[in-house]
């Protein structure tokens, strides 16, 4: 509990509600690593399954019981089951979850929605969570296990919340190790070796977030040219956005961007499966028309369409006249080869990419075990 929450500021709760999300923390992963729920089973009585099984959930649920259940660790007093503002005695779970959760799932590599649990609409309109209340959700246990679980943090000591915290936590950790491959890293590869060794594991087939490795590979090289080569001294190589849908690339310069005094100065375009067409590079020259960027890649794994080669040249050529931009097109692999030709060796490249590889949001356990395989058959 936290003596006189009323009392504080909004900074101050803040800080209040990650404090508690960080004791719970070491805890699960105490439980974890000792692989000893009793204490959790004693605390949380015939609801612990349930609980444990909505920790484990894919899905949204689990995060929104997180915050209310830390919330209620924080003011006992409040109702969580309003978690909205607009409802009678409640306040903004949202909020916290946005400024706090999501965050903190973040830094600890936890599983997660990517803006807030409440995103989507089932949640961010939905009534108080009292018993009765039915949730449309896929899977359809999300929602009695979210109301059940929220239900029983009014009818609980505060222990109780404290419980439900660290057993949804338990199950993010377990969740997040599932994942957790340490990645092979070979050192002093010849270029040729190098290209052969990504090669294989874009041409995987991938369940998902197959269109991101082709971003790190570019990334991890950028890494390396922005220390080496003079041309971007006093350059900043911009952090890798998240992998999300299309719309995104509407609102960002390029998948890769170098900037020179904070304005863009260099940006690379990915494109996955298909290749560069003249509708991408008219797309990309309305994009990059009134910056100053002065070089901008296109880069596909399927190359430049070959039918409409005249077009696109002819059309790029006019637009470094017009605006002084110059347009690139390449392949990948083809433009790694040329990059790596740029640094004093390769190793740089390839634990820049291997780490990427085990650390990424975007990647996950296939991708991984399939580097280190990749990695053997070389």
């Amino acid at each position: 509990m936290i003596k006189d929450w009323s009392q504080l500021q909004p900074k101050e709760r803040e800080a209040a509600f990650r404090k508690v999300l960080d004791s719970c923390f070491a805890e699960a992963e105490k439980i974890v690593n000792e692989d000893e729920v009793s204490n959790l089973e004693a605390r949380l009585g015939p609801l612990y399954h349930s609980i444990q099984e909505l920790g484990a959930l894919t899905h949204a649920a689990p995060g929104v019981a997180l915050t209310l259940a830390t919330y209620k660790v924080c003011n006992p007093e409040q109702d969580v089951a309003a978690h909205k503002d607009d409802h009678v005695g409640g306040f903004s779970a949202r909020g916290y979850d946005t400024s706090v959760t999501v965050p903190f799932l973040i830094e600890k590599m936890l599983p997660r929605n990517v803006e807030t649990h409440w995103l989507t609409q089932t949640f961010s309109f939905a009534p108080e969570f009292r018993k009765g209340l039915e949730l449309k959700t896929t899977p359809k246990k999300a929602g009695p296990l979210l109301v059940t679980a929220v239900a029983a943090l009014q009818d609980h000591p505060i222990d109780f919340a404290r419980a439900v915290v660290t057993t949804i936590l338990v199950e993010k950790i377990r969740i997040r190790n599932q994942d957790k491959v340490t990645v092979t890293r070979p050192k002093n590869l010849s270029i040729e070796a190098t290209v052969s060794l990504i090669e294989r594991h874009l041409a995987i087939k991938y369940r998902q977030n197959a269109p991101r490795l082709p971003q790190l590979v570019i990334y991890a090289v950028y890494q390396c040219i922005v220390q080496h080569v003079s041309r971007y001294q006093g350059c900043e190589l911009q952090p890798l956005a998240r992998l999300k849908s299309a719309d995104r690339k509407s609102n960002t310069v390029g998948d890769i961007v170098v900037t020179q005094g904070g304005t863009p100065f260099e940006a690379v375009e990915i494109k996955y499966g298909q290749p560069i067409t003249f509708a991408h590079v008219s797309e990309a020259i309305e994009k990059v028309r009134a910056l100053t960027v002065r070089r901008y890649y296109m880069l596909s794994t399927e190359d430049v369409e070959e039918s409409e080669i005249d077009r696109i040249k002819e059309r790029k050529d006019d637009f470094l006249k017009q605006n002084g931009c110059e347009l690139i097109l390449n392949g990948i692999l083809a433009s790694l080869s040329y990059y790596l030709r740029l640094l004093p060796d390769t190793t740089d490249f390839v634990m820049n990419y291997a780490t990427l590889v085990e650390t990424d949001q975007d990647t996950s356990y296939e991708h991984r075990i399939s580097w280190n395989s990749c990695c053997q058959a070389i």
